[in-house]
């Protein structure tokens, strides 16, 4: 096997990067084995670049490998390696459909060594899933692990145990996973005995509502908020109701949440309506950084149940949090970590910040030769519609693809009905049919194919020339290759890279164009007002350089943004997470019999001494471990709901020039102090009221275990976004303001 060439590397120098220069030699060992071995089984032959990538893997590092260049195959040479080394591997992916595919497609190799390999999805079933993790190498979506994390986490009993063991984590989209969603809570539901949140009674008199009379956006339109009239209006709807009577709040943070479900969550853009609304339908949220729904995703603080209410939906029925960690937790528990994608080195100083992992870049087996444009200028959104449409049209009468980026389901939608009045056809790829992505993507490089997609991260299947099997590769590479158009900025410029790399992959050409406007969304909510007003006073005009230093500083701030709710998000999360794991540790010890009988025993010797007596030491052991758990996972629960009205109002501190992480962390410490304690407390508690002659009946009847569980990922930022920040923060406030009544 011939040294791997310099021209593979790319030695970076920025803060979390690595140069992957020592791994430039010819592989030896069981790299060299699997590599060679790859031909046989998969009928591909890794190149320099794929072997540079797959020992950086190995080391532990992030990757950023082009979109095109085989991170599939990486992934599955670094697993085997490690396999065959005596790891345990998760190769982790963003949805059931890639890992499934993966573990199809790399299964040959695996079993070339032996190396057992399993994948999981949303609906495996609990034996399945728990025989998959024994598999030395699992493919899933890292939600699925977490979820599974959480679930043993309240497990009475080893059967109901899965038992993931975190070793190894290949991340793949790795700057998605560990980065946009790190701070995303995994929660794990229970059914709740109070009644769903319905919302339409608020819902429908926020409808009676006149904007700029009854209530005012903000000038970045992120939040709603009521005036004096508006208030005035909706006490009238209310029979007169005054909104500040009661000390809590409550029905003016309803009325509040309700104008933002109607004014502000946007339908087609934020979420879809799936199904019928009058049979059972549901409301499922549109996630911005990967364009397809988010099928187990909610809102906080009734946010949901008020846009259910705004669709006509019945509301969902509601659950009570049983325990929730992020997606950065999780894999913060993982022995050895690493992780790949083709826009990874923008994030590297945050891998390192957040992980610990250095990153670099592998340079392309073929060098790139696509062609991008500069953005072009244009007036408003329907001249650039227009101009969308004339470009698309252009290219499609010369037989040339292309492919079209868009930010939402309705741009989309409108996009090719635009281009159906030109008697152009084209394949549409959004949250609404994304079942359907692997073929809509794998014909998108065909002669006159024309795709309209609002995001192209993590769809996973390869654009190939010419058609799904390349029979037109060379008319579509005469006439210029792959042609890539964005209709705006997306709000990092990794999504805008992601959707480019679509084009020129592999060295093929490819060209790729952008349409801005003061009208986009990325500049509308981050554009400075001082540039935006100086614009409008000076009548400057509106240069394609001009404008493109516009939306590049508003994609800065919007990318700022998000780096400090991420951190922000984590220092409370990091509270949250040493008491999880002090609780879990002392469940550990619970589910030992005879440690909660002698906790019982410290506080009442006679209470132990009368179950022991009547029922046999084994009972008694039994029913203090039974009771025991029931009480660690109520109080538990019951502690995540304080720390949530904590944390929603623990903002508020900044005005009195406290940091709020560092408040939040005081509070969570005063919140905990005596969990134990009370938890023992309430136990005995408990056994002193059942029969001792009967116990284990009483305790069989006394414990209540939720009957049924589920999942969820909650949008959820403490800092906020768009309905985010206006509920969490405009609910909270208004409960503690309330009391003081209105002046």
């Amino acid at each position: 096997m011939s040294p791997i060439p310099r021209w593979a590397l790319r030695l970076v120098s920025a803060p979390g990067n690595v140069s992957f220069q020592r791994y430039r030699e010819t592989p030896s060992g069981d790299l060299a084995a699997v590599a060679a071995a790859c031909e046989d089984s998969l009928g591909l032959t890794p190149n320099a670049s794929q072997l540079v990538a797959a020992r950086a893997l190995l080391a532990g590092h992030g990757v950023e490998l082009d979109t095109g260049e085989g991170k599939t195959l990486v992934g599955a040479i670094a697993a085997t390696c490690h396999a065959l080394r005596g790891r345990r591997v998760h190769v982790l992916s963003v949805n059931d459909y890639l890992a499934r595919r993966d573990a199809d497609w790399m299964g040959p190799l695996f079993a070339a060594f032996g190396v057992t390999v399993a994948a999981i999805g949303h609906d495996t079933a609990h034996d399945s899933r728990r025989a998959a993790y024994r598999a030395q190498v699992l493919y899933a979506p890292v939600t699925e692990i977490g979820y599974d994390v959480l679930r043993d986490g309240i497990a009475w009993e080893a059967a109901e145990r899965v038992d993931p063991l975190l070793d190894v984590a290949i991340v793949d989209e790795a700057d998605a996973v560990m980065i946009d969603e790190a701070v995303a809570p995994l929660v794990l539901a229970g059914d709740s005995p109070h009644a769903p949140l319905d919302f339409s009674r608020e819902v429908a008199i926020v409808r009676t509502l006149r904007q700029g009379i009854d209530y005012e956006f903000d000038d970045q339109r992120s939040t709603a908020s009521l005036t004096e009239q508006g208030i005035s209006r909706a006490e009238t709807a209310l029979h007169g109701e005054n909104l500040y009577a009661h000390a809590d709040g409550e029905q003016l943070s309803r009325i509040n949440v309700a104008l933002m479900a109607v004014t502000l969550a946007e339908k087609d853009i934020d979420y879809l309506v799936h199904g019928n609304p009058q049979r059972g339908g549901s409301i499922q949220l549109v996630s911005a950084s990967r364009g397809r729904t988010t099928k187990l995703q909610r809102w906080p603080d009734g946010l949901h149940a008020a846009v259910e209410a705004k669709e006509g939906i019945p509301p969902s029925e509601p659950g009570v949090i049983l325990d929730s960690m992020t997606v950065q937790e999780l894999l913060g528990r993982y022995r050895s970590l690493a992780g790949m994608s083709g826009t990874l080195l923008a994030v590297a100083s945050e891998l390192h910040e957040f992980y610990g992992i250095h990153t670099g870049r592998v340079q392309p087996n073929r060098p790139n030769i696509r062609s991008d444009e500069p953005p072009t200028p244009v007036l408003d959104r329907a001249s650039k519609q227009r101009a969308i449409v004339d470009a698309v049209t252009a290219c499609h009468r010369r037989g040339r693809p292309v492919l079209v980026g868009t930010q939402s389901v309705a741009e989309s939608e409108a996009l090719a009905a635009a281009l159906a009045g030109r008697e152009v056809r084209a394949s549409v790829l959004n949250a609404r049919n994304d079942a359907s992505e692997a073929a809509v993507v794998a014909g998108a490089g065909d002669l006159g194919a024309v795709t309209i997609s609002t995001q192209m991260s993590g769809r996973g299947t390869d654009i190939v020339l010419g058609g799904p099997y390349g029979e037109q590769r060379d008319a579509v590479l005469a006439l210029g290759g792959l042609h890539i158009i964005a209709t705006s900025l997306y709000p990092s410029a990794r999504l805008d890279a992601q959707l480019r790399g679509r084009a020129g992959r592999q060295g093929d050409p490819g060209s790729s164009q952008s349409f801005v406007s003061m009208e986009d969304v990325i500049v509308a909510e981050n554009a400075p007002g001082f540039l935006r007003t100086r614009l409008a006073n000076r009548g400057q005009a509106l240069t394609s350089k001009r404008l493109a230093e516009i939306a590049a500083t508003s994609q800065g701030i919007a990318e700022a943004g998000r780096l400090d709710q991420h951190r922000a998000t984590w220092r409370y999360s990091q509270a949250i997470s040493l008491q999880r794991h002090r609780v879990l540790a002392e469940r550990a010890r619970i589910l030992a019999e005879g440690h909660a009988l002698t906790a019982v025993t410290d506080l009442d010797p006679h209470l132990a001494s009368r179950l022991i007596a009547e029922a046999g030491s084994g009972a008694a052991a039994r029913a203090s471990r039974d009771v025991a758990l029931w009480q660690l996972d109520a109080a538990w629960s019951e502690h995540l709901a304080v720390l949530g009205e904590i944390r929603d109002g623990i903002h508020l501190r900044a005005l009195a020039d406290a940091d709020p992480g560092d408040a939040f962390h005081l509070e969570a410490l005063k919140a905990f102090d005596g969990f134990f304690d009370g938890l023992y407390s309430a136990v005995v508690g408990e056994l002193a009221r059942l029969p001792a002659r009967d116990l284990a009946a009483a305790v069989t009847a006394a414990v209540h275990r939720p009957s049924a569980t589920w999942t969820y990922m909650l949008v959820d930022n403490p800092l906020g976004t768009k309905t985010d920040r206006a509920v969490r923060g405009l609910q909270r406030m208004v409960r503690r303001m309330g009391g003081a009544g209105r002046e």
